[in-house]
């Protein structure tokens, strides 16, 4: 399934206000195909331009941005959202792709984000797999991490120094997909520079296009979950595809709440669809019982040939063999007449 093609063929209409962050050099749409839609950056276009044409990022993870074609933008981002678009009209799309991982407090990110959505809106995220691109090594993310970023003010030192320790420079979904020796790509980073970069982001310097917040799918739905438990979260989840083979992405697309109720049952649902160690687990039990099995059945096979062979081979066999013959004789006569 090709996301981007679904939420143009399936949510993106000329009657809709669409607002896209981050949009770089590949917009969901462009202005000349729908004149409703709108970029939103925390940067300048003039600024993002000479961000990505000397990147340290970049140069560690591999991606290619091309600056000719980044597409100017709408809004810039100064402050909240709220206060940003305070004098604009509610979207009834928000569309963000590779983006939220980047964003310092995603909590906060959640909470801010109703404020400029319609009532009947819906928030579009498409996320990266730790799994399957550049943050392959990465340690995950947890609830507790970005609540602390949250509720404490901490800084992102942690995940600014996970980021750089253990960054890999490879971000194809096949290599991590099929390469059966990846591991050769383990981390080979410098202690000394993750710590000098940990030092200055504790100092409040933190480097520009980090991905501070790296999940798997399952990993994300877990995430949103805990954040309604914690009654952070003004969404429900309305429709969420998992990550796909030789892919690296998945997506969730979000509505606002009617009620202040958890939908429990769409989360349980989601989590008998992707819940990898229980599936692996059932399908490694189904396959050590085929094996146990026809380790059985072998054995069984390898006895009942051993027998048979004896059988052939002993005295009684062959004067029953001949008794056979004498009969089958006798009986061809018999039929002959």
């Amino acid at each position: 399934m090709d996301f981007r093609k679904y939420i143009r063929d399936n949510k993106i209409s000329d009657q809709k206000r669409i607002l896209e962050f981050g949009p770089l050099n590949w917009p969901i749409v462009s202005k000349n195909d729908n004149p409703n839609i709108y970029f939103a950056d925390i940067r300048s276009t003039e600024e993002i331009i000479k961000l990505y044409e000397s990147n340290d990022y970049l140069k560690s993870t591999g991606v290619v941005i091309d600056t000719d074609r980044v597409v100017d933008i709408d809004f810039i981002i100064k402050g909240s959202y709220k206060d940003t678009f305070k004098k604009e009209k509610k979207f009834d799309i928000i569309y963000l792709s590779h983006v939220i991982e980047h964003i310092p407090d995603i909590i906060n990110f959640f909470c801010d984000i109703e404020n400029i959505i319609n009532k009947n809106g819906e928030l579009v995220l498409i996320y990266p797999d730790v799994r399957y691109c550049f943050d392959h090594f990465r340690n995950g993310t947890s609830f507790i991490d970005a609540y602390e970023v949250f509720h404490n003010k901490d800084n992102q030192s942690r995940q600014v120094f996970d980021f750089v320790n253990n960054v890999v420079h490879e971000n194809s979904p096949s290599f991590f997909w099929d390469e059966p020796d990846q591991n050769r790509l383990i981390p080979k980073n410098l202690f000394k520079e993750s710590e000098r970069i940990y030092n200055n982001t504790r100092s409040g310097i933190v480097p520009n296009d980090v991905h501070f917040w790296p999940f798997a799918d399952f990993q994300f739905i877990k995430f949103l979950y805990d954040m309604d438990r914690a009654g952070l979260l003004g969404f429900d989840i309305k429709e969420f595809y998992p990550t796909q083979e030789n892919t690296q992405e998945f997506m969730v697309i979000l509505s606002l709440k009617k009620d202040k109720h958890i939908n429990y049952k769409k989360y349980q649902e989601i989590f008998d669809e992707i819940n990898p160690s229980m599936k692996e687990l059932r399908f490694r039990a189904s396959i050590s019982e085929l094996a146990k099995k026809s380790e059985q059945l072998l054995t069984k096979n390898q006895l009942l040939a051993k027998e048979i062979s004896e059988i052939y081979s002993s005295k009684r066999w062959r004067f029953i063999s001949k008794l056979i013959t004498i009969k089958n004789k006798i009986l061809g006569i018999r039929n002959d007449k």
